[in-house]
């Protein structure tokens, strides 16, 4: 038996794989401070029966420390000279047309960043020993200011690290207490800044988390005393290794959808996947080829939601490998509002799970894209979440009239509709992100559509971006927490090269290699794994001479080493011509390799959830507190309203499994974690793998 979690804004879904394969599902409101508490209520009856192997976790807490500035006191010892590169952040900037932009406070205060007299050369050779007397006086200073966490970042320690292993054998003999990481060990990799910044964001979240996963062990280990966390890759490792490296969890939470589409989409042989989750506070899109998210070795945290990949420069960086999501401030629980101009506002800011939306009955006093979609009847009127959450059409309605209609001058209908417009406009501009700005053509792509609220938006969406094929899979509205069943486990490893291509000896990159494996292995044992599950994904990181940053790519497989070089190139001019529309050929940098180590977990397929819930509607229904919906019934209908275009429309209720043969649009299915709206022009069926499949006709 294993569980998967993920905390939402809204809710946190959990789902519950049975020792003989039954799914079972539940939802509670996201409020932290109990989240445990809950889960361990929802679970509690079923585990008397069988015993829990593991709990899988998706967590936001390590986003939001950095994001609301709760990490712990945290100070940086670096090299003399370089104190204030946390503060420059490699002269990074945002849009440089952006006259509100305000620049960020660094992570680490000016005092609690300390030189010490070293240096290390660009070749990794010692220039200047470490100041012994001067570093224990460094370290008594901070230890006075009471600081929980110390990062060492001393330049050119990704090449040489004997200084920095020095600092750490002073501050394990004059600091024990204190949280110590290493450049060297969490992020082994060229360029100053980017390690510093990594480094110092590892160090302020270990106190959190690990304050965080005690708490959550202590309530859960009646039940299991096993805790596995996702991790920003789509990997889980344990708790353990979570507590030393949290700045790897930073994207746990929507990490685990994205990897649910990918596995789907490999599944179902679809080529080309675009996954859309749109939840209660924010919605991600991520590009999936070939059964593989895109990812990227790196990103910002703190800046607020990146709607597109063009700026950047306005958060902490966090050099650890994560998949490529981007996300807007558009969820079901964004708020509506009106700017001093009178224009109509959707979001950045979310009702969230307290008060939430005001047809919650919660206490939400100002309305939301839920509310609008209960408006316009999308929504079920009476209740959601399973006939959990009772639901206030009229309290939304009067909102909306209030805040809304009334000083626009526009009917009820009108401004609802308007509402999920603008979303609707702030979610394809996230979808174009991961498609044109990518050099990909949407129109090719299959729309992977889940959250809570995505499948209620994904047709609109699909049809302003010139998609005419999108998929709703089983468990929609808990998908990013079936995707924490469905993960391996993952460590991620680099070793810096930063050299010529051409000067670069193959049998030195393997030789590279094999370390890197050695040292995977010892550390995956150590947690558990079955050393022959282990397998290893090799990747480059490449580069033109002049070029700021590099593209990561797969290592060419059953290359002869005498072609190896030939290959890498030919791969790199392939992909940023892809990228970027052009290549040349000019000289080639090789800066770092990196590898994966994967096992897998548990064994979980599309195909086994959709044999099981073609024989019974049960598993769908009944396990999440639905009365069980019999299959073929038909659930009567509901008025809605479909834009200008269509007006008000009577529209059929369905269930999944009450669909035999496709139906043409206005179709409305509900189901106990979402809602799927079939527009006029669309039409929706089922296929062998329970996809809800919707064509545009």
């Amino acid at each position: 038996m294993r569980i998967g979690f993920d905390i939402g804004g809204t809710f946190t879904d959990v789902i519950i794989r049975g020792d003989d394969g039954r799914i079972f599902t539940r939802k509670v409101l996201s409020i932290l401070d109990r989240v445990g508490e809950d889960v361990a209520s929802a679970v509690r009856p079923l585990a008397r029966r069988e015993k829990i192997d593991n709990f899988v976790h998706g967590t936001t807490v390590a986003s939001n420390a950095v994001i609301e500035g709760t990490t712990a006191r945290t100070a940086l010892i670096t090299t003399r000279g370089f104190r204030d590169e946390l503060e420059m952040r490699g002269q990074r900037r945002p849009n440089i047309y952006d006259v509100n932009w305000e620049r960020m406070p660094a992570l680490i205060p000016r005092s609690l960043r300390l030189e010490v007299n070293e240096r290390i050369l660009g070749n990794g050779s010692v220039e200047q020993p470490l100041d012994l007397d001067q570093a224990r006086a460094t370290i008594e200073q901070l230890s006075a200011q009471q600081v929980e966490a110390i990062a060492v970042c001393l330049i050119n320690s990704y090449l040489n690290p004997v200084h920095e292993r020095q600092l750490a054998r002073l501050l394990a003999e004059l600091a024990p207490r204190t949280v110590v990481c290493l450049s060297s060990d969490i992020h082994p990799e060229i360029k100053e800044y980017d390690r510093a910044s990594t480094t110092a964001i590892n160090a302020s979240l270990i106190p959190v988390v690990d304050r965080y996963l005690n708490r959550l062990e202590q309530t859960l280990s009646p039940l299991s005393n096993r805790i596995l966390v996702m991790q920003s890759n789509g990997g889980i490792m344990s708790a353990q290794a979570a507590r030393r490296r949290p700045a790897y969890i930073i994207e746990s939470g929507p990490a685990a959808g994205v990897l649910a589409a990918a596995r789907l989409a490999a599944e179902c042989g679809l080529g080309k996947v675009l996954s859309l989750d749109m939840g209660g506070t924010t919605v991600k899109a991520c590009l999936i080829e070939d059964g593989k998210p895109l990812e990227k070795p790196g990103g910002e945290i703190g800046a607020g939601v990146n709607a597109t990949r063009l700026f950047g420069g306005g958060g902490h960086v966090v050099r650890v490998p994560s998949i490529d999501i981007v996300e807007a401030g558009a969820g079901g629980g964004s708020i509506a509002w009106l700017d001093d101009s009178g224009a109509l506002r959707v979001g950045p800011r979310s009702a969230g799970a307290e008060p939430g939306p005001v047809c919650y009955g919660q206490g939400g006093t100002e309305p939301t894209v839920t509310d609008a979609n209960v408006v316009l009847g999308y929504m079920n009127p009476n209740a959601i979440a399973g006939s959990t959450l009772e639901i206030h059409r009229d309290a939304a309605a009067a909102a909306i009239e209030r805040q809304l209609a009334a000083p626009l001058r526009l009917n009820l209908l009108e401004v609802a509709h308007g509402i999920t417009q603008v979303a609707n406009s702030a979610m394809t501009r996230v979808l174009r992100a991961v498609t044109t700005e990518r050099g990909r053509d949407p129109r090719g792509f299959t729309l992977v559509a889940f959250g809570g609220a995505g499948p209620i938006h994904a047709a609109a969406l699909a049809d302003n971006m010139g998609i005419s094929r999108l998929i709703v899979p089983l468990y929609p509205g808990l998908f990013s927490a079936l995707g924490l069943l469905l993960a391996d486990y993952r460590h991620d490893y680099i070793a810096a090269i930063a050299a010529p291509l051409t000067s670069v000896r193959t049998d030195e990159i393997m030789a590279r290699y094999e370390q890197l494996k050695d040292r995977a292995r010892s550390e995956m044992i150590a947690e558990g794994v079955d050393p022959s599950a282990i397998r290893f994904e090799q990747h480059v990181d490449l580069k033109y001479g002049y070029q700021m940053y590099e593209m990561t790519l797969p290592f060419p497989d059953e290359v002869d080493s005498s072609n190896l070089l030939a290959a890498l190139a030919r791969l790199f001019t392939d992909a940023h011509n892809q990228a970027y529309g052009y290549y040349r050929n000019d000289p080639i940098e090789l800066m770092s390799i990196r590898l994966r180590a994967l096992a897998s977990a548990a064994s979980l397929s599309f195909a086994e959830l959709a044999d099981r819930c073609s024989q019974s509607s049960e598993a769908v229904t009944a396990s999440a507190g639905a009365p069980v919906v019999e299959k073929g019934r038909e659930e009567g209908e509901r008025e809605a309203f479909f834009g200008p275009a269509h007006g008000v429309l009577n529209t059929p209720l369905r269930s999944r499994f009450g669909l035999t043969n496709p139906e043409q649009g206005p179709v409305i299915i509900e189901e106990p974690d979402t809602t799927i709206v079939v527009p006029p022009n669309w039409t929706v069926q089922r296929d062998r793998f329970a996809n809800l499949i919707l064509i545009k006709t």
